[in-house]
């Protein structure tokens, strides 16, 4: 599988499992282990990637009651600020 923009976040984490299943059970050479690992690095750097553009684009949908955009979604904010 090809690790270009059109391949979307589950395509590329279910790629990524098969890959770990295959480098674990032992049964490929060095060559093709070798190959599958780098292959994997490079699913893990889009996956990052596709994870990065959508908390983006969530922070510009996550609003606090002053109608500024929040940079931090998690729960520690909410405890930060008290509620």
């Amino acid at each position: 599988m090809s690790t270009n923009d059109s391949v979307s976040f589950e395509q590329s984490l279910e790629r990524l499992e098969t890959i770990v299943k295959e480098i674990e059970s032992g049964s490929l050479n060095l060559d093709n282990a070798m190959a599958r690992f780098a292959e994997g690095m490079e699913l893990v750097k889009r996956c990052r990637t596709l994870l990065s553009e959508a908390e983006q684009k969530l922070y510009v949908l996550i609003e606090d009651n002053t109608g500024a955009t929040q940079t931090d979604p998690s729960p520690k904010r909410e405890a930060k600020n008290g509620l």
